[in-house]
């Protein structure tokens, strides 16, 4: 028996590697259906050139140079080097796959180098002049290493003019002490990027053409850049290494089935929804939609415009995909008075519409609520303001009316929808009754 289990031992030593790079990075429900398609493990003495082209040409502050890229050890090591090419004072390089490849799964684990000043990234593009298609550009990371505990994702086209579509932050680990995953599923239908198995952000891929793309590791130097001056080169660290132990593509056959609608319901306590207990509104339009809507509720008791100005930011983090955002404040700040604050809190609902539309793509739907009515006579703190209070609300509404026009929102007003018999607690917080009446106005908004 010991035998056979020193022998079983063995075999789960050399066999573990190769089933681990026969089954891509992802959580199971993502992974299921993929197989292996391509993949260079770098483990031969020298880069596969009949795979990979060596990007070579000055790039900002640096030289890409052949002999900058090698691979041993396992690994395709770019060296980032200070040293005199042409006008420039370092070198560094890059590789481009010769192959092209579109929908499925692609999967790459980096080490970035020690030292601030250098742009290390894995991305998707073809290798291609301006005129031979769409080029898009699909950035599953692009990393800065004056920063080592983040990375940012990108996505942009190229033809027929240059347009960013969408990006966000993703925070790490120190990316420069071991090795980490990243990863990227591209369908025709969603752009789905990962890192160590983890869904980190998803954008809608259904508004532009799609091309055929190499597959690019590349290193940049980090300063002389168009738009800064401010960024610096450690000369103390070089030379360095960007690491890669492998690059993996997979693919599925078949199309993905149906999934239902995200949408992240962004608000105060009355989205949060205590009042209405298992009949709060966000839960009954999740409850009610037939299996088409997935609702998460991001409601937070006392929440106001300018607080979740900031808190959108963090929710955006938090949640990594939205194909709506219902942005649904304003009812704290009716309690602010002053002339200023209708500008202040329409500025703040139009920095979320920006923000939401960065972070998960210019296609993502926002629907924009006008705030709810209140019962003036069961008011508690606020009762000796009541009129005023009521004002405010209604120009608020209008306000946000009139942004939402502006941004091309959509827009929907809860002004007078909420029964006041259902608004007796405390003049602002609707029983069960009141959620249901706000639910359906709001399903015949986010429901076909």
């Amino acid at each position: 028996m010991r035998l056979l289990s020193i022998v079983g031992a063995l075999a789960l030593v050399f066999i573990a590697p190769w089933l681990m790079a026969q089954t891509p990075r992802l959580p199971a429900d993502a992974a299921a259906g993929y197989t292996l398609a391509w993949q260079d493990e770098f483990d031969a003495a020298e880069l596969n050139k009949a795979e990979w082209n060596l990007r070579t040409g000055e790039r900002f502050a640096s030289m890409n140079k052949a002999q900058n890229v090698s691979v041993a050890d396992g690994l395709l090591r770019i060296a980032l080097r200070k040293e005199k090419a042409g006008k420039l004072d370092y070198t560094s390089g890059g590789v481009i796959s010769k192959r092209e490849f579109r929908y499925g799964y692609y999967e790459t684990s980096f080490r970035s180098p020690l030292g601030e000043g250098w742009h290390v990234s894995f991305w998707l593009m073809k290798n291609a002049r301006k005129s031979e298609g769409n080029r898009q550009e699909i950035d599953i990371c692009e990393h800065d290493t004056k920063d080592q505990t983040s990375y940012g994702t990108n996505l942009h086209i190229h033809a027929p003019d240059h347009k960013g579509l969408a990006g966000r932050r993703v925070k790490t680990p120190d990316l420069s002490k071991g090795f980490h995953t990243l990863g990227c599923e591209f369908t025709p239908q969603e752009i789905r990027q990962y890192f160590d198995g983890k869904l980190v952000g998803v954008w809608d891929a259904t508004g532009f053409k799609h091309d055929s793309m190499s597959i690019w590791l590349t290193t940049v130097g980090w300063a002389k850049l168009p738009w800064s001056n401010k960024e610096k080169i450690d000369d103390s660290k070089l030379p360095a290494f960007a690491d890669f132990e492998y690059v993996r593509f997979f693919e599925k056959q078949g199309e993905e089935p149906q999934k239902p609608r995200t949408v992240i319901a962004y608000g105060d306590s009355l989205t949060e929804g205590k009042s209405g207990g298992e009949s709060a509104w966000v839960k009954l339009l999740e409850r009610d939609s037939g299996g088409q809507l997935k609702v998460i509720n991001e409601g937070k008791g006392g929440r106001a415009t300018g607080d979740g100005k900031w808190d959108f930011d963090k929710m955006t983090a938090r949640q990594p995909r939205a194909d709506t955002i219902v942005i649904a404040l304003c009812t704290n700040d009716s309690r602010d008075l002053k002339p200023e604050s209708i500008t202040k809190a329409t500025s703040n609902v139009r920095y979320m519409i920006d923000r939401a539309r960065q972070c998960y793509g210019p296609w993502v739907k926002l629907l924009i609520i006008g705030p709810p009515n209140i019962n003036k006579a069961a008011l508690v703190a606020t009762k000796p303001i009541a009129n005023e209070r009521e004002a405010q609300l209604k120009a608020l509404g209008a306000a946000f009316e009139a942004l939402a026009k502006e941004k091309q929102c959509d827009f929907v007003s809860l002004f007078g929808a909420v029964p006041e018999e259902t608004l007796t607690k405390d003049g602002v917080h609707p029983d069960a009754t009141g959620h249901a009446a706000m639910a359906k106005v709001l399903k015949g908004r986010l429901l076909p």
